[in-house]
């Protein structure tokens, strides 16, 4: 603490210190994921789309304004975690329900779609780095992801019915 104190000059009251996480990695960059998440037609959390996002070559950051690039989750998790890569990710899943329905329950406003950045470590531990109520939908771009990009609108349509008590008949 003293040397950072020294090194920026100023009280680290303003900063937040967190530990280091070793996330996996593919051919040295780190990955992160983005869940992209939303309430469906019964009012209930689902996970719509998944994206890894590689960090560019010497990057600490998966940006892809910076040099990340986008990948599948399986893509990403299948060179860390081979067969088991599958059981990982609906961990991750279920994880990311629970701190959806969480934020749900703490937060005063309704929510309908919201966006995890979320990293896995090599222990197959689940960190959660920021969540946003308005999240980009750069995911959807990944040409693996157009139609998890159609299922968000089609979940925010069914959700806006939900709570307007309307209720969308199927097409004969």
């Amino acid at each position: 603490m003293r040397m950072l104190q020294a090194r920026h000059g100023r009280s680290l009251e303003t900063y937040v210190i967190q530990q280091g996480i070793r996330l996996v990695e593919i051919d040295s960059c780190p990955i992160d994921f983005r869940f992209h998440m939303h309430k469906n037609g019964n009012n209930k959390w689902v996970v719509v789309g998944i994206g890894a996002k590689k960090a560019g070559r010497g990057s600490v950051t998966t940006h892809l304004k910076n040099g990340g690039s986008l990948l599948t989750p399986g893509q990403a998790l299948s060179r860390t975690f081979g067969s088991r890569s599958e059981e990982v990710l609906q961990n991750a899943k279920k994880i990311a329900i629970t701190l959806a329905e969480g934020i749900e329950f703490h937060h005063q406003h309704l929510l309908g779609e919201i966006g995890f950045d979320i990293g896995i470590d090599q222990d197959e531990k689940v960190w959660m780095f920021e969540a946003n109520a308005k999240p980009g939908r750069s995911i959807f771009s990944h040409p693996s992801l157009k139609v998890e990009g159609k299922a968000s609108v089609e979940h925010i349509l069914e959700h806006c019915l939900y709570l307007s008590k309307f209720h969308r008949r199927d097409s004969e």
